[in-house]
């Protein structure tokens, strides 16, 4: 198994460039959007799930690109906003987020440990098969707690009776078969509905498969409602036999479509890569793609949510329509009022609007040398909100001496970059996690709310 570390975005790095024969994998990757391999590779998970709808449009960039170099047997791999887990054939390719130093790649763990409520123990980077193992494995109460929230899965499944109590199709050659001479018994099928079906069995495999791993345990137990979702999956998946796992995994590889159970899908797929990383190969294709991708931008803005929700501020969520404002109001020809332009500003409160910019803003000293567009923006939100203060938010690669500040032209209200710093020196998965909660305190006052 060949593998890669890149970080996002590295347009302009030195350490991207690799032998062309050695990620000859990557090439059909690199001509696709992000949209394409989504439906050509259902193994695929990416976040925000509803990708056409993010804010960055992630759907129709690629997860990286491949640009020729002087030397013809080399090439540079130029990565984009996105971060995760790779897998395509012979290759595993591993993007961390560009704002972590450190080779362990805590900050993209620690964003996902908050945003997605879900406990790391321990990280593992002896060894980097086990590392990503143990990265997927944390993600399964997430996906379970989603799926479950719409209602254990069931689906319709035929059964065989041979008995008095006739309430189904008869089964005619069954019946000659077993009830020659007749003694009273009907052969009949019925369809009824069932908890113990092809998905539960997949998910009950994939608990019992967890469990006999290192931190899997632990994870099956990391909180009431992951114990209670366990064990409301054991109880209904009462013809579980362990020797039926190839079995199970070969009827799920047709991805189960249903418009209420929508995110028994992604769980699913989970489910699948947890079983495949003890290698068992269940893809039809050799080029086939699993894995796991983040929007950073994405994800930095719901990580930031996670702070600032504890300060009171408003996050609008823009795939669920709620929480816009509207740009404009117009009368129609019978004096009634309508609203439109709606947009969705990333935080605010009061007076005060918060713009999340998964940048490098940190070494800027005049809020002017933002983005022409990101500052045209966050005007116009604070001009709709009638506010005074406005902001940028962005990781910090080392400590602000002070939050720049400008003041716009003609007015008393203020725009300034804040940021929260990433921790570099934290030795231990549990020491960068202390760390990163004081760095996110000296964030909150910096805002002098």
């Amino acid at each position: 198994m060949k593998r890669i570390r890149l970080t996002d975005n590295n347009l302009g790095s030195n350490d991207n460039i690799y032998n062309r024969n050695d990620i000859a994998e990557l090439f059909p990757i690199s001509v696709k959007t992000i949209s394409e391999l989504c439906k050509e590779n259902e193994n695929l998970l990416i976040f925000p799930h509803c990708i056409a709808q993010s804010d960055d449009r992630i759907g129709s960039s690629t997860i990286l690109s491949i640009q020729n170099t002087i030397d013809l047997d080399k090439i540079r791999i130029n990565t984009g906003n996105v971060m995760g887990f790779i897998g395509v054939g012979n290759l595993q390719l591993k993007i961390q987020s560009r704002f972590d130093k450190g080779r362990d790649d805590y900050f993209l763990h620690y964003m996902l440990q908050k945003v997605l409520s879900f406990n790391l123990f321990d990280l593992n980077h002896s060894n980097e098969q086990e590392d990503v193992f143990d990265f997927v494995m944390f993600m399964f109460p997430y996906f379970l707690k989603n799926a479950l929230r719409h209602g254990l899965y069931r689906e319709y499944k035929t059964y065989k009776h041979n008995d008095s109590n006739l309430r189904g199709t008869i089964n005619l050659s069954r019946h000659i078969t077993h009830n020659v001479p007749f003694v009273g018994n009907i052969a009949y099928s019925t369809r009824e509905y069932s908890y113990d079906n092809d998905m539960t069995q997949l998910i009950r495999h994939t608990i019992e498969f967890m469990m006999t791993k290192k931190y899997g345990s632990a994870v099956l137990n990391s909180d009431r409602e992951t114990i209670d979702n366990v064990k409301k999956i054991i109880e209904h998946t009462t013809s579980y036999n362990k020797g039926e796992r190839s079995n199970i995994i070969s009827k799920n590889l047709r991805f189960k479509s249903h418009p209420y159970y929508t995110e028994y899908k992604p769980l699913q797929i989970l489910c699948l890569q947890i079983l495949r990383m003890e290698e068992v190969k269940y893809g039809e294709r050799e080029d086939e793609i699993c894995g796991i991708l983040f929007d950073g931008a994405w994800l930095w803005e719901e990580y930031v949510n996670t702070i600032l929700a504890n300060q009171g501020f408003a996050h609008p969520q823009n795939k669920l329509c709620k929480g816009g404002i509207h740009l404009f109001e117009d009368t129609d020809s019978k004096g009634r009022k309508h609203k439109s332009g709606i947009r969705y500003p990333d935080f605010y409160k009061d007076d005060f609007v918060l713009d999340a910019k998964y940048k490098r803003l940190g070494s800027y000293d005049r809020v002017s040398e933002v983005g022409a567009n990101d500052i045209h923006q966050l005007i116009t939100y604070m001009g709709n909100l009638k506010a005074s203060r406005g902001g940028f938010i962005s990781p910090l690669e080392s400590k602000q001496d002070e939050v720049p500040t400008s003041h716009l032209t003609s007015s008393t209200s203020t725009i300034s970059i804040f940021g929260i710093e990433v921790c570099k020196t934290a030795s231990s998965y549990a020491e960068f996690c202390e760390q990163m909660a004081e760095k996110e305190q000296d964030f909150v006052k910096s805002l002098n709310l």
